[in-house]
């Protein structure tokens, strides 16, 4: 569990005009979202941010999105990122209440900052209590600047954990492909940030 997050519940509400607000969200992203065969997918994040206790999980933990390409995990959380503006959610960390709004940061941009300006660069994805990383799995393992070679998705996990902060992340990619990508030190670290939930459905992109 992650040290020191207690989830707010939202309480009551109605699934059926959840996945309503949901869809209609979505559609005001991309056009052609439907909620057709991924249904399932949103009750389940419907339930997170709500902190439902009936959710199929650990409440004070993260999500990591997990699926095939194209099967609508950044949807996913762009449609999220608006739908929890709606109750403003918020957490309580060590007593102290923080919003969870949250920012999406593809890891090959932040690979990149660090390349660019080294540690100074990914300081901020060390430190906000919410953050989702897209991609995970994707970016370059070992990168250099000026002479410091780093893991830098590993390192932000570490830092991550360290902290206790909330974050989510996605992946195309199985647990075990992860397992071989990063070390057991980050896996075992990934185990206690996340709920890991598999995303079902068609491709969107070849839709």
């Amino acid at each position: 569990m992650t040290t020191g997050i207690r989830r707010v519940e939202y309480l009551p509400y109605k699934m059926d005009i959840a996945l309503s607000v949901v869809d209609r969200i979505g559609k005001s992203i991309v056009p052609g979202f439907s909620l057709d065969k991924v249904e399932q997918n949103y009750v389940k994040l419907i339930k997170y941010f709500h902190a439902d206790p009936t959710f199929d999980g650990i409440l004070e933990k993260g999500i990591m999105l997990m699926g095939p390409t194209g099967t609508g995990k950044t949807l996913a959380m762009k449609i999220m990122q608006v739908y929890r503006k709606i109750d403003d959610t918020y957490y309580f960390k060590d007593n102290k209440a923080y919003r969870m709004n949250y920012d999406i940061y593809h890891v090959n941009d932040i690979v990149s900052n660090f390349i660019d300006t080294g540690f100074d660069g990914i300081d901020i994805y060390c430190r906000r209590y919410v953050a989702c990383f897209d991609d995970m799995g994707t970016e370059i393992e070992q990168v250099k600047h000026y002479g410091n070679n780093l893991d830098v998705m590993s390192h932000i996990m570490a830092e991550r954990y360290a902290k206790g902060l909330l974050t989510f992340a996605t992946t195309n990619f199985p647990v075990r492909v992860l397992e071989e990508k990063y070390d057991d030190r980050t896996i075992s670290r990934m185990y206690t940030l996340f709920n890991f939930i598999p995303m079902t459905g068609e491709d969107y992109r070849r839709l």
